[in-house]
């Protein structure tokens, strides 16, 4: 498989003098070098850089790729012609799928997985996504629930818009058919062009993770990625390596209780929930959502109705304090019969639905997560056995449902008893975070 990198970047922002954007210095090593790299780790080595503004810098550092244990292959973008449009220069190298990265991105993914997950949906490719906590100025989209982007929304935004804080991250697996979009006569780009498109001609497909990806365009976030690349952070999160996540309950632990969300004017955040999980956000650990939606299988909502919810959490939680959830994962199953307008499919015994753990353990195989070092945060004592039955650990929250099915659940215990979110996640990281 081909990686063609988009490397024509002039690096305005960064203040830069006399090198490119993917050439600035990230803890001593050009940012290109950082992405070959990590792109090699996974066994791809076939490179095209596709070069602009001061592309004689990139070809003399980095020359046929042989000392760096790549092939690479250096194409002058002529003129400029978008991020989409100068594939036209390319298009006869690409007959089979190919991997696409912008060159302004600090990352460190396990991309045979990804690479995995888009050869095996096919469609027209695959878009490595995830929440960031900057949606307001992201390309964003939509995703339902067999992971197929339904609606692409390129910034800037309409005013007021209740979107997901599912981020592109300028990273793509694509087919050759997608070439065929890709107009003739003017310049033209993935995001604002392409993919709204796509999404109604093709099938395209997310994949959505907590590894690191982050641009690197302004000095502030150049900084804090530096800084993150020093602490080890970037390594942590790379699915190869096993890492602690905080699972959390949805209704009475992020959001008021209602005895169910149908509706997302119906949803509002529990006092300090959105700093509680920015706290999380910051210290690096992964915040995993997992709730049992019944509502679905009782024909109450249906996934369009999930979706919409969702997308005003992610809403709140940005608004409110610039903090996301890294996925979420949820069992619409009941087993129960007797609802009008049910559905009679998601009317079982399921292996997902809390206390047992089959959403952990779907989030542990996604993600690299480490269950037995990882914990759970509920307001029952379903979600602590959940937690329980993979060997992690749990706090029970004192607001929604405040641990009232305790008689259900005698022998589970849970490893501490915490106000609400914010006393649960402080207990959690602690102060050394």
């Amino acid at each position: 498989m081909k990686t063609v990198i988009l490397a024509g970047g002039k690096g305005t922002r960064l203040g830069l003098n006399g090198i490119p954007k993917p050439m600035v210095p990230v803890l001593g090593k050009p940012l290109l070098q950082h992405i070959v790299e990590n792109v090699k780790a996974s066994g791809l080595t076939d490179f095209i850089f596709l070069n602009g503004h001061l592309g004689h810098v990139i070809e003399e550092h980095f020359g046929d790729g042989s000392k760096f244990g790549v092939n690479i292959e250096h194409v002058h973008e002529l003129h400029p012609l978008g991020t989409a449009g100068c594939f036209r220069q390319i298009a006869d190298r690409l007959t089979e799928p190919f991997l696409v990265i912008y060159g302004d991105i600090l990352f460190d993914i396990d991309f045979a997985s990804m690479v995995a997950a888009a050869l095996r949906r096919g469609g027209a490719g695959t878009l490595f996504v995830h929440p960031n906590d900057h949606p307001h100025d992201s390309d964003l989209l939509s995703v339902d629930f067999t992971g197929k982007i339904t609606a692409f929304y390129p910034k800037p935004h309409a005013e007021n818009a209740r979107l997901p804080n599912l981020v592109s991250a300028a990273i793509y697996v694509l087919y050759p058919n997608v070439l065929k979009y890709i107009p003739d006569q003017q310049a033209s780009d993935w995001g604002k062009d392409i993919f709204e498109t796509l999404c109604r001609e093709e099938r395209l497909y997310a994949y959505r993770s907590c590894e690191y990806a982050k641009d690197v365009g302004t000095p502030d976030r150049l900084q804090r990625a530096e800084a993150h690349l020093a602490e080890g952070r970037l390594a942590s999160l790379n699915k190869k390596s096993p890492k602690q996540c905080i699972f959390l309950d949805r209704d009475g632990v992020i959001n008021v209780e209602k005895n169910g969300i149908f509706d997302a004017s119906e949803l509002r955040l529990i006092d300090g929930a959105a700093s509680a999980i920015r706290f999380a956000n910051r210290s690096g650990i992964p915040v995993i959502c997992v709730t049992n939606q019944p509502a679905i299988a009782k024909g109450q909502m249906d996934w369009s109705d999930l979706e919409a919810v969702h997308a005003e959490l992610d809403c709140l939680l940005a608004e409110a304090a610039g903090a996301f959830i890294d996925a979420y994962y949820v069992c619409p199953h009941h087993p129960e019969k007797g609802w009008p307008g049910e559905v009679q499919a998601l009317k079982i015994e399921c292996s997902c639905r809390k206390p047992k753990p089959g959403m952990l353990q779907d989030a542990s195989v996604d993600h690299g997560v480490d269950l037995r070092n990882s914990w759970i945060v509920g307001d029952r004592y379903c979600d602590i056995a959940s937690m329980k039955a993979v060997g992690g650990r749990g706090v029970l929250v004192q607001t929604g449902h405040s641990g009232n099915d305790r008689p259900a659940f005698p022998h589970i215990k849970p490893d501490f008893i915490a106000s609400d979110i914010s006393a649960a996640i402080n207990y959690i990281v602690g102060p050394s975070k």
